[in-house]
Parts: structure tokens; sequence; C-alpha cells
């Protein structure tokens, strides 16, 4: 029988746990960046995923000509840790997407990463559900564009995340998605799971965590129903207490980032709104969180150690 925890352990093991729960600045992506992490930053989070998605928002321009510095001195001014820059760097099923172009865009922005610490997260193919050329021929395009990414990710130590499925993007179904994540291999990259895609999707999160749950390394938190994936934490079909009980069962210890580019809020009611979200995800992990995963928390920076290199985590 373990021996109880000291009131130092266990305080530290909730300080864990409340890092896990992140908030992307895409929640914030109407103010200007520096803005957006002083609101994340009071509403208590330590981790963040920096926007970088030209159709969404600027906090991070694509293409990249920042400084990779001034931008991780401005994270560690609030108090910060981008777990993720989260980039849309191209349409990687369209066969006219050459090397170059991709290792030119791609670059700037695996520095700025590489910089705060954090992965690269990338949505898969176009933002469309019809191929260039057919299904097969497609997938076999973006997985090859995808293995090049992984290689310039990996000159740098900067781990490649995809997020498949996408609901707005050509690998919208757990059919494509599960393909590419097959076709990839672990060692290339890992999934960025993302709910409200999902269940925007109609598919079901908890059912394709039985297959895929030992390549998750990130989590995007967003309500949602079939067609609609901008939605306020609970005012969708999503069963969070369901995936992130899944998700802890296998001994998952990375962050669960709320991403709430919601369209059911008022802008002046955001931050409170992110706030009750953060509120609601912190009470359901505090439910659910094994005590395996309590402990590799516990020694991670905003609790992003993935599952996928945890010994005996399935």
């Amino acid at each position: 029988m373990p021996e109880p925890r000291t009131p130092a352990e266990q305080q530290g093991q909730q300080e864990a746990l409340r890092n896990r729960v992140g908030i992307s600045t895409i929640s914030f992506r109407q103010r200007e960046l520096d803005e957006a992490l002083e609101v994340i930053a009071g509403l208590g989070a330590v981790d963040v995923d920096l926007g970088a998605i030209p159709a969404v928002v600027d906090h991070i321009p694509v293409p990249y000509a920042g400084e990779p510095a001034t931008v991780a001195g401005t994270l560690a001014g609030h108090g910060l840790h981008a777990g993720a820059v989260n980039a849309d760097l191209g349409d990687f099923n369209d066969p006219a997407l050459s090397a170059a172009d991709l290792a030119e865009v791609a670059r700037p922005l695996i520095r700025l990463a590489a910089a705060s610490g954090g992965a690269l997260i990338v949505p898969a193919g176009r933002a469309s559900w019809e191929p260039f050329v057919d299904v097969e021929e497609d997938l076999a395009c973006l997985v090859a564009n995808l293995e090049r990414l992984a290689a310039l990710c990996a000159e740098q130590d900067v781990r490649l995340l995809v997020e498949v499925l996408h609901h707005r993007r050509f690998v919208h179904s757990v059919e494509r998605a599960q393909a590419v994540l097959d076709a990839l291999g672990q060692e290339t990259a890992g999934l960025l799971f993302d709910v409200s895609h999902i269940v925007a999707s109609a598919e079901d999160p908890v059912a394709w965590l039985r297959r895929c749950a030992a390549r998750v390394e990130r989590v995007h938190l967003r309500d949602a129903v079939p067609g609609d994936l901008n939605l306020g934490i609970g005012r969708g079909q999503v069963d969070f207490p369901g995936v992130i009980g899944a998700l802890e069962d296998t001994g998952y210890s990375g962050g669960y980032i709320l991403e709430l580019e919601t369209h059911d809020v008022a802008e002046a009611d955001r931050e409170a709104d992110a706030a009750d979200a953060r509120r609601r995800i912190l009470a359901i992990l505090a439910e659910h969180a094994s005590p395996d995963s309590r402990d590799a928390a516990s020694g991670t920076v905003g609790g992003t150690t993935p599952a996928s290199v945890q010994e005996g985590s399935l």
C-alpha cells in the first residue's frame, strides 16, 4: 500500500494538474498577441498554443519573418510556456506543393517552436473535403509532405503533431485520419486530438481513442455539435468526462488546451467564458486523473509529456 502523500506533495500534484489545462491564443484572436498572453496568464494558465493560422489569427504571421527570441522573451515575461506553435503551412495534399516551397515557409516557424520549447502543430490537407486528384493519391501526397516536414522539424529537435481529423480539411473523417496515422508511424509524428472537429464531423472521439490513444500527444478542447465546431464548453454535445477519462485511463499526461474559437459568446464576455471553461475542465481532470498521470505531470512543464513515450501507457 503506497504511503500517504505529504501536504507539499499533494500541493505539487494539484499545481501540476492545473498546469495541464492551457489556453490557445486563438481563444483571444481579436486581440494583439501581448494582450492575449496577458489575459491567458491572468486566467491562471501556463501552457499556450501560439496561433499561426492566416485564415483565423495572425498572432504569428505566416510567412514568419520575426525573431524567435523576442517571442520567447514575451512568453517568459508573462510566465508562460508555448507547448506548441499551431501553424497552417499550406495544402499538404496539393501535388503542386514543392519540397522547396514547404521548407521555405516551415523553417522559420520550426525555429520559433524550438525557441519556445514546444511542438509544431499542422492541419492535414487543404480546406476542402474534395481531393486534388483522388482520395488515395491525395493521402499519399499528404503523407509524403508530412514526412518532409517531420525531417525539417527533427533538424531543430522539434516534435511534429498532425491535427487529424479536422472537420474543415481534407482529412475530415476517422477513416482518413487513421490512414494518415498508420502511414506516418509514431516515430514520425504525434497526434493533435481536437474533440470539437471530431464531433463536428459526426464521429465519436471516445470510440476513436480506443484505436489512437497511444498517438495522442496534445489535446484541443472546444464544444461542438455535428456541423458546428465553434461552441463554448458545455454548450454542445462533446462528452468531456468521457474523453478525458478515456485519455487518463491510458496514462496520458499531456496538455489539454482550450482553443476557444467560439462564435456563441460576445467578445466582452470572452474572458469570463474562458475562465468558466477552464474551471469545468479542471474539475473533470481532477476527477479522472490517474495516479500515474499525476506523477508524470508533476515532472513536466505544462504537462506536455506524450502518453506514447511512457512505457506501459496502454
